[in-house]
């Protein structure tokens, strides 16, 4: 295995070099987050003498166990960032990925997120771990001040980090620290629109694209609900405040578990309507409002942004829950708004469906509540703030299930990637992925990265800024193009709707 050096701010990395690409696996931007670190903001790295071996992944910040994610072991030492670069880069571009999962689970080491064909064509690829769960998210600061320092966002914090290391280092791995965009999809999609809307976080990258954003906390998370949940935790794990430096991660994550059941039962009306009550504190010193309504305000308005959402976003948790799996929360189900104006809306939908779909009016209109508006009101607001704004659907639909997946949660990650690495992909997408999808979709993320125009290379058509009243959006399917205002009943449907917590 041939092997290549770079020196970091902290010391020398050695990464792998297969067929002139380079990987550097597991390089430490932070401290272990845990003991006298956890619930703090993350510690810069120490340096280190001599090589250090990054050919393999890190751990995983620790998290409960999933069969959708890498079966990679977590452990405490955790935050750390991979790099892909073809050999002898100099000022490429940069993607910056944070990946998904539920705001409690994945890693920068998932399948289906490496990084090697963004670097043959000519963009390195980073991703980064950070903190999940209630060791990410828990407002501990309510707590104890000491902890009151990103509190309720250390997750995003970590994130934060990570950019900065990207900036202070990037160059050296060949990319260009003034070029970089960050994205994500799903929790991670939801982070993109975070950053954007976080001081803290303006100037550490110049373009952002957020897929599939879960769109509940683009609208604030409430200290209040965080406040209860905080308390809870305290009491579940018996101990005060000054204490919790003591604990192991386990401890917490049993905790963690057994408050999302009560949660999810209704046990607990002070924490809120959110299933997962872990994500990212808005009225803290990262968040000091909700991303939307900053965006609106103008912060992140110098960024250029790509957002949107897959057609058919909840037909894979409608499944799972058909299959007895626990509330999700993106179910028709789940909504609690009035009767009346739920009724109103589904009307709408049973009006527009389409005859002979798989996809229910009700999986239909709980996929743009959950996902499609509040991603449409994020673009909207960019736009509205001078921000450079671009709209897209991914409509490809896979046949899985009798067609009842359709374009799901999720399902666009190998297409950007050009990755099929993940096993629930060939059972989803099948074994010949179309081609001209994959084309589309990784080509213009990797030309939007290096020249702000998606359309630049040629894998998709021109793609217009989106603006009101026309909202042109591309639409990623067989035939990749530009539609003005797509499902547009469903859309014009939520005018004037609350969608906030």
């Amino acid at each position: 295995m041939d092997t290549i050096d770079v020196r970091t701010t902290a010391g020398t990395v050695r990464g792998t070099l297969t067929g002139g690409i380079a990987a550097f696996k597991g390089i430490p931007y932070a401290e272990a987050p845990f003991g006298p670190n956890l619930f703090r903001p993350p510690v810069p790295r120490s340096r280190w003498e001599g090589v250090r071996e990054c050919t393999d992944y890190g751990p995983r910040c620790p998290q409960p166990t999933s069969g959708l994610f890498t079966d990679r072991a977590t452990g405490e030492d955790c935050l750390s960032v991979n790099v892909w670069a073809p050999q002898g880069a100099s000022r490429l571009p940069v993607l910056f990925w944070i990946h998904g999962g539920g705001f409690l689970m994945g890693s920068n080491a998932d399948p289906g997120t490496d990084g090697t064909s963004f670097a043959r064509d000519g963009v390195i690829l980073v991703s980064c771990n950070y903190r999940l769960g209630a060791l990410g998210f828990l407002h501990a600061g309510h707590l104890d001040d000491a902890y009151a320092t990103a509190s309720g966002a250390y997750g995003l914090a970590d994130q934060i980090a990570a950019l900065r290391w990207t900036r202070d280092n990037i160059a050296r791995f060949g990319g260009d620290p003034d070029n970089i965009t960050v994205f994500g999809s799903s929790a991670g999609g939801t982070f993109v629109n975070s950053l954007l809307g976080c001081p803290d976080a303006q100037g550490l990258f110049r373009r952002a694209v957020s897929q599939s954003a879960a769109g509940a906390p683009a609208f604030g998370f409430p200290a209040d609900a965080a406040e209860a949940i905080a308390d809870i935790m305290l009491a579940k794990l018996g101990v005060p405040a000054t204490d919790l430096p003591t604990l192991a991660p386990d401890r917490i994550l049993k905790a963690q578990r057994e408050i999302m059941s009560e949660v999810q039962r209704g046990e607990h009306p002070r924490c809120g309507r959110m299933t997962i009550p872990f994500v990212p504190l808005t009225s803290g010193d990262l968040l000091p409002r909700p991303p939307c309504d900053a965006i609106a305000d103008g912060v992140g308005a110098d960024v250029e942004l790509i957002i949107g959402t897959n057609r058919d976003e909840c037909t894979l948790y409608g499944l799972m829950e058909d299959m007895g799996a626990a509330e999700t929360g993106m179910s028709p189900g789940a909504w609690d708004a009035d009767p009346a104006l739920q009724q109103r809306i589904l009307h709408v939908y049973e009006r527009s469906h389409e005859h002979g779909s798989p996809i229910s009016p009700e999986i239909s209109m709980v996929s743009d509540r959950a996902f499609r508006i509040p991603s449409l009101r994020i673009a909207e607001a960019h736009q509205r703030a001078g921000g450079s704004t671009r709209v897209y659907q991914f409509a490809w639909r896979s046949p899985a299930f009798g067609g009842r997946v359709g374009a799901s949660h999720g399902i666009e990650g190998p297409f950007v990637f050009d990755d099929f690495a993940l096993p629930i992909t060939r059972a989803l997408i099948g074994e010949q992925a179309p081609q001209n999808v994959i084309a589309a979709m990784h080509g213009a993320w990797a030309s939007f990265a290096t020249t702000g125009d998606p359309a630049a290379t040629g894998h998709v058509p021109i793609w217009p800024q989106y603006e009101t009243p026309g909202r042109p959006t591309m639409v990623f399917n067989d035939t990749t193009g530009v539609v003005d205002d797509p499902d547009s009943a469903g859309r014009a449907a939520w005018d004037d709707v609350d969608l906030r917590l």
